[in-house]
């Protein structure tokens, strides 16, 4: 199977670009920030892009949420390149040697910078280093004995000069086993880069990505390694202010750590919808019965030829370039109309599944949920006021403020808002109005005889109202 089997949105085309910039005279390029907010696919294009290229390049997968109860990145970040690229190397006993020795350099740079020991190691470091108790250092620097004073900055100026040196060891040992793995996986002339990409950062607590980023930047920075991190780079960035203060510029910040950021475009949502939004259409959801594709060639069409057939309106929406179900369909109609974020989708998403699955045993009518998620998310006020049947109010703002895609029923297109109120009225109106409505001689589409019909028959539209205010509490 090929890695970027179900690519609906053509991130194997970015890779392949990429790629092709990372590895053509561009050694000036070693971090790659690709900037995407939540749930917009980040993951699966650093999965499918690793995998793309592990048969011919050293590649590490380093998923930094997963490691986030961790103390310090570094060690993580270490065992995760150590255990990758162990498999990826030849049976070479050099190769095992740079590995054992990797190893041993990033020990010693822990036990030298680590933060978190700093605490544990410094009385302890103190009388190594100048063979005076701490305590005793201390009543003697009060003492104003410059002797013992002088002694205890010489021997932190001597461990500086040995943090650096140990450093400088770790990253030339860590550029030897780049080339190594370079060597060891490459079947074409020439030396390409080992890969190290980091996901979910910006999931992490915000000391922990930064501490990350910095030991990348100091740590990790050597001829032969690129490092793709992906980020909701805004996100991060409010994170990182929540440690320094609201003063704080945190994007100018990140900017240090990376040497380009690659946005993902998501401005096509069918494309989008059709990879993200997977609720299976199935009979037990009503979907109005729209019709989901026009084409102009007759001889093409999926719908039975109708007399009275007209072409969608301009913002109608029909399958084009993109197969979408019904749901799918009236997924981005409603998209289109609230003018979502894809952050919201991926919240309403989660508030559209809370309430369908409290309907397991009843036939879902799949518009009318959709539409007062979408709604509530977007204007509680309105939402209120479609609640209470406040028409008048309810037409006025939301055709202004909203202005309504439509869904296509062959014979006309209508707007979204329309079919809402269709259900509002048939929710609030009594039986008698119902059948009374039901018995006049008027041509209706199959989805408005089928909501008065069911109306009639015990259908509670108000529940809907109910599982929403519940959902919507999901954050």
């Amino acid at each position: 199977m090929s890695a970027w089997e179900g690519d609906l949105l053509g991130r194997a085309d970015v890779a392949k670009f990429l790629q092709n910039l990372l590895e053509n005279d561009n050694d000036d390029i070693k971090v790659v920030n690709i900037d995407s907010p939540w749930g917009t696919g980040k993951t699966f294009f650093l999965d499918r892009w690793c995998k793309h290229l592990s048969d011919e390049r050293g590649v590490v997968y380093f998923n930094a949420w997963e490691k986030d109860y961790t103390g310090d990145p570094f060690i993580s970040l270490v065992s995760a390149i150590r255990d990758q690229l162990k498999v990826q190397r030849s049976t070479s006993d050099d190769i095992e040697d740079t590995i054992k020795d990797f190893t041993t350099k990033a020990k010693n740079i822990f036990l030298s910078t680590a933060p978190g020991l700093t605490k544990l190691v410094s009385k302890g470091l103190l009388k190594k280093l100048t063979a005076v108790e701490s305590e005793e250092l201390a009543a003697t620097i009060q003492a104003a004995t410059d002797e013992v004073a002088d002694k205890a900055v010489e021997a932190l100026i001597v461990n500086s000069e040995k943090d650096h040196e140990a450093v400088k060891q770790f990253r030339e040992v860590f550029e030897k086993l780049v080339k190594e793995v370079s060597a060891a996986k490459s079947t074409e002339d020439g030396d390409f880069p080992v890969y190290i990409f980091i996901d979910e950062l910006d999931r992490c607590r915000p000391t922990y990505a930064i501490e990350l980023l910095e030991r990348i930047k100091h740590f990790f920075d050597v001829s032969g390694c690129i490092f793709i991190i992906a980020t909701d780079t805004k996100q991060l960035g409010h994170s990182i202010k929540a440690v320094y203060g609201g003063g704080f510029d945190s994007f100018e910040y990140l900017k240090r750590f990376f040497d380009i950021t690659y946005s993902l475009d998501n401005s096509d949502v069918e494309l989008w919808v059709s990879a993200n939004f997977d609720i299976s259409e199935n009979s037990s959801y009503y979907c109005l019965e729209l019709t989901k594709n026009y084409m102009t060639d007759k001889n093409n069409t999926l719908w039975v030829s109708n007399s009275n057939q007209i072409p969608p309106d301009e913002n109608a929406v029909v399958c084009r370039d993109v197969e979408l179900n019904g749901m799918q369909i009236i997924f981005v109609s409603l998209f289109n109309t609230f003018r979502a974020s894809l952050r919201d989708l991926m919240k309403i998403k989660s508030h559209i599944k809370a309430s369908t699955s409290n309907l397991i045993k009843s036939e879902v009518h799949f518009f009318l949920l959709c539409y007062l998620v979408f709604l509530k998310n977007a204007d509680v006020d309105l939402y209120q006021s479609f609640v209470k049947g406040d028409e008048k109010y309810f037409i006025e703002n939301a055709n202004k403020k909203y202005p309504p895609w439509s869904l296509y029923f062959i014979t006309k297109s209508v707007s979204v808002h329309d079919i809402a109120l269709y259900y509002l009225n048939a929710s609030k109106s009594s039986p008698k109005d119902l059948r009374g409505r039901l018995n006049e001689n008027v041509d209706r589409l199959n989805y408005q005889v089928k909501v008065l019909l069911d109306s009639c028959n015990g259908e509670d539209y108000s529940k809907y109202f109910k599982l929403v205010d519940l959902a919507i509490q999901i954050k």
